[in-house]
């Protein structure tokens, strides 16, 4: 079709002059969206064809308002008022206008931008369906922004009565001179609508009196109608241009429909009304697109749900990828739809907030974030990579009103036989003796135990007792301290852990609505599974919740306050450690690699950004064992399954002893409260990767300090004796003397809680094999030094990428397996003769024997002869230390992998927490592919170990960091969803 107007002269009836084809649509694929074209659901058709001959290259319909484009704000209030299709109908610089406005639409392109309105919505009958199913069409310009109420208000005024109207537009009140250039619209003696006239035909009245009679009139057009699909071509077909521009108008049918006795309807807007500047605002110059976006301001106060999904979606898409958001909008609308299935209780006038939080991966330094140590880690958020994936919490949240804190998780994994429990239970509310991490870690122990109880758990004592009445014991998966990291237990800390929040208006609120008078429970459900072990699943939970209650609530706490309150609540769940996770994971950016320090005195400050030579080496995670309830099967005898005396410890147990070694190291040789272990080395590191002269005998001092094996109670002791030199330390912090005798007790007693004297193994250089029981505090403090000195070389020296891994791993060692002892690569992948009729951990057992491995000894390289200060060793390539979080499973796996393709093309690292769940596998590409390296997991791993997790590996994602969003009702939530949707399908 040739893009030269029409003229009168010309006339010819608009079926002669369109086309209509399949062919016109940009973007087929578009078609189903929605569910496609259907009777029962409106089809908003918006023209945005035209250029806009005043804005330079880009067309009018694109240009940027609140930065969204122009025409893109009438489809997204649209979508609020039905989830239904959108056709747009595109002519100058078409595929500029179809991108900016989203893929999510259907984009037909006008063969003559110019013929008119008519014109153009003619060829949306391009769109197969339209015709067949006889939809009721909302059309609009492109070129104006109407809001979702309008939408409504005509549709509602459209369908009501005693049926449908044949056509039903807006209309508006424009005082004179504003009615210039508006089409008038002309009504009878009964105010019945007869037809609507143009300004330039007005203008072509060759009568004076006729001419300034319609110039006078004050109802004008305000162009959106709604009409269904058979009555509009029916009027269109035999439509011409006989008129001063030669165009083919859709005002037009506004006259046959009244002439042939059709029913037409308006609304009007006037004067006065909230949406009236909105919706009589002219777009003709550049200029007038900030007073448009002055005038969306003034209508953001009366439209406060419209506009609050906008900001809700502004919230969730800042900062993160398109494929997390896609995620985050399938993840909520399963989350709405369980919430309807399960009959869950949320109140659909009633506010709710969401809390979202991913994990985190930790590239290097995997457990150095210990109190007074407070080393640094480095690593990133993640999130989702695309719409199906699971890697981030979210958690939907409302008021319950009946004093229960409900929960039902989306996994059934995650989900108890009871889905509430009482928000009443004196267990959940901290007294004000409960002030910081270390007095909170006893009282979130016992509240955590308390709800297990209550969901049917057993607790230590009862399966004591069970013991010794020689009675069956239940599984582990029932045990309570094997699962204190289950939902309900994090929920609760992080609820609980808020509370101890007094002073302030933060502090005011909390009390408003979590204290004990004020608290009326909780709703919660909650979808997200991120993989156990190293990626943080478990504090997303409790940085997600406490992100839902900030926001629920509107308490406005910083993230800062989040961070420290999440760790705090981690203290609460069996794990000393996480504000580096917690940091990571409520103010990381995607896709940055971040340095952090762990110190709570320095807010989590940034250290420094690395690049990660990722062309080179890359890191996959392979799957392991279930951390806490098997994996002490697999140890080789390291950790034990129950807390029985003489039993080495559970891997529960380990963890609290570990996450306490610094602590009571800086108190047995009295290091100053102000600073801590890794302040007096982090020069060194950060400048140059290695620890100077002065520095590594300052570590020699200090460890030289430390047993190297003492007693438990032994050890209490000499912590205790240093009670007094403490009170005095805190009291020159400024706490009066009782306040400092009172932190001093709870912090000691706290140091020892959870935990068991240890009974341990090790082999010694000459082959034999040693039992002790006792503290290795010498080797685990060693182990921080070393770690720290060991990653800061890999980050200065990435080209030694794997030999720095495989280093720092040493610190994680069960067992020392040589790599040379295990039969070939081709071997490992089938079957041999000596592990037939083995299954599971004895099948390791058998590996183990047949290789000749023996128990790490940690304690190698750590005598006061090798930590002479005055020849100290190398810390980067410490030989013994040990912070007891490994697996000789993953030891195993290690070695296989070494012979498989070669020591310095593998290396293998437990992957933060540790003690099973996802582990890391570091590759040189150059020396292996990622891909063969996979198969040999699958071939000599997987199946030989009878191990099939879910996920064979996670493929990590960058993702934003957490955030907290009220919306002021639930059945807003639907609008939110939308809008996410819309801008990831649109891209």
């Amino acid at each position: 079709m040739s893009d030269t107007k029409i003229s009168p002269a010309v006339a010819r009836h608009l079926n002669d002059v369109a086309r209509l084809s399949q062919q016109k649509i940009l973007n087929p694929d578009s078609l189903s969206l929605y569910g496609g074209i259907r009777t029962d659901a409106p089809v908003l058709v918006l023209l945005a064809a035209g250029k806009g001959t005043r804005f330079g290259k880009d067309p009018k319909c694109i240009q940027p308002v609140c930065g969204v484009p122009l025409a893109r704000h009438s489809v997204d209030a649209f979508r609020r008022l039905a989830a239904a299709p959108v056709v747009c109908i595109v002519g100058y610089r078409h595929e500029q206008v179809a991108g900016a406005l989203g893929c999510d639409n259907i984009h037909v392109r006008s063969d003559d931008p110019a013929g008119g309105t008519a014109f153009a919505v003619y060829e949306a009958f391009s769109v197969p369906g339209l015709l067949e199913r006889n939809p009721a069409l909302i059309i609009s310009m492109g070129d104006r922004i109407v809001p979702m109420s309008i939408f409504q208000r005509l549709w509602e005024t459209h369908c009501s009565g005693d049926g449908e109207a044949d056509l039903t537009f807006l209309t508006a009140r424009y005082e004179p001179p504003g009615n210039r250039g508006k089409g008038r619209v002309l009504r009878d003696e009964n105010r019945r609508v007869v037809r609507l006239i143009e300004q330039r035909d007005i203008d072509g009245q060759t009568d004076e009196i006729r001419r300034q009679a319609l110039m006078s009139l004050t109802e004008g057009n305000c162009p959106v109608y709604v009409i269904r699909a058979a009555t509009l071509i029916r009027h269109l077909q035999d439509l011409t241009n006989e008129n001063a521009q030669g165009q083919y108008y859709i005002t037009d049918i506004v006259e046959r429909i009244s002439a042939a006795g059709g029913e037409v309807r308006t609304v009007t807007t006037q004067p006065g009304d909230p949406e009236y500047d909105l919706l009589c605002a002219d777009v003709t110059r550049p200029e007038d697109l900030p007073a448009l976006e002055v005038r969306m301001a003034r209508t953001r106060d009366l439209f406060p749900g419209e506009f609050e999904v906008d900001e809700a979606a502004r919230a969730v898409l800042t900062g993160r990828p398109a494929g997390q958001v896609a995620s985050i909008a399938r993840q909520l609308a399963e989350l709405m739809e369980a919430a309807s299935r399960e009959k869950l209780g949320f109140k659909p006038d009633q506010p709710i907030s969401l809390g979202i939080a991913g994990g985190r991966l930790r590239i290097a330094f995997m457990h150095p974030d210990m109190g007074r140590f407070f080393g640094p880690a480095w690593q990133m958020s993640i999130g989702a990579g695309e719409a199906a994936g699971d890697e981030q919490i979210v958690v939907l949240m409302q008021e319950a009103g009946d004093r229960r804190i409900h929960l039902y998780p989306i996994n059934p994994k995650y989900r108890e036989s009871i889905n509430h429990i009482d928000g009443d239970d004196e267990a959940m509310f901290p007294g004000l003796e409960v002030s910081d991490w270390h007095t909170y870690e006893g009282f979130g122990t016992r509240m955590s135990e308390t709800l297990l109880l209550s969901l049917g758990y057993f607790s230590d004592e009862e399966l004591d007792n069970r013991r010794r009445a020689g009675l069956p014991l239940p599984p582990p998966s029932l045990w309570a301290t094997s699962n204190m990291r289950r939902p309900f237990a994090l929920v609760g800390n992080a609820i609980a852990s808020m509370r101890t929040l007094r002073d302030g208006s933060g502090g005011a609120k909390v009390e408003q609505y979590l204290g004990k008078k004020g608290f009326n429970g909780l709703r919660l459900t909650c979808t997200g599974s991120i993989p156990q072990g190293g990626f943080s699943s478990s504090s997303a939970v409790t940085v997600a919740v406490k992100n839902a209650i900030n926001a629920l609530f509107e308490i406005g706490l910083t993230p800062d306050t989040l961070v420290h309150l999440a760790c705090q609540a981690e203290y609460g769940t069996g794990v000393r450690a996480g504000s580096l996770d917690q940091a990571t994971e409520q103010k990381g950016q995607a896709g940055q690699g971040t340095l952090i320090s762990s110190n709570p005195r320095e807010d989590y400050r940034i250290i420094g950004t690395y690049p990660v030579p990722a062309e080179r080496f890359c890191v996959i995670f392979p799957y392991s064992v279930e951390r806490d309830r098997r994996a002490w099967q697999w140890s080789w005898g390291v950790y034990g399954g129950s807390t029985a005396p003489g039993e080495p410890l559970t891997t529960t147990e380990a963890r609290k002893m570990t996450g306490k070694a610094a602590e009571i190291a800086a108190l047995l040789i009295r290091q100053p409260l102000d600073v801590d272990f890794f302040q007096e080395i982090e020069n060194d590191l950060v400048t140059g990767g290695a620890l100077s002269g002065a520095c590594a005998a300052r570590v020699c001092q200090v460890l030289r300090q430390l047993p190297l094996l003492i007693p438990r109670e032994d050890l209490r002791q000499r912590v205790h004796e240093n009670r007094d030199w403490f009170v005095e330390a805190l009291q020159g912090q400024g706490l009066s003397r009782d306040e400092a005798v009172r932190k001093a007790d709870q912090t000691l007693e706290s140091l020892f809680a959870g935990w068991r004297d240890p009974v341990l193994r090790r082999t010694l250089a000459d082959g034999s094999t040693r039992r002790e029981q006792g503290v290795p505090l010498r080797a685990m403090a060693g182990y921080l030094f070393g770690e720290v000195a060991k990653n800061f070389r890999l980050i200065h020296h990435p080209e030694q990428w794997i030999e720095c891994v495989t280093l720092s791993q040493r610190g994680d060692r069960c067992v020392e397996i040589d790599p040379d002892r295990l039969p070939g690569r081709e071997q490992m992948a089938g079957d041999l003769d000596f592990e037939a009729g083995l299954e599971g951990p004895d099948r390791l057992a058998a590996w183990l024997e047949r290789c000749g491995a023996g128990l790490f000894d940690f304690d190698a390289g750590l005598d006061d002869a090798s930590l002479d200060p005055a020849d100290p060793p190398n810390f980067g390539r410490l030989q013994g230390s040990n912070f007891f979080r490994g697996l000789a499973l993953i030891d195993l796996a290690e070695a296989m992998l070494k012979r498989a393709f070669g020591d310095d093309a593998i290396a293998v690292r437990v992957n933060a927490a540790g003690q099973g769940d996802y582990f890391q596998v570091h590759i040189d590409t150059h020396k292996a592919e990622p891909d063969e390296v996979k198969t040999f997991i699958r071939e000599a791993f997987y199946r030989r170990f009878g191990i099939a997790p879910d996920l064979e590996f996670v493929e990590v994602r960058p993702g934003g960091g957490a955030a907290g969003v009220r919306l002021s009702r639930y059945d807003l939530l639907p609008d939110l969803v939308q809008r996410l949707r819309a801008v990831t399908e649109r891209g």
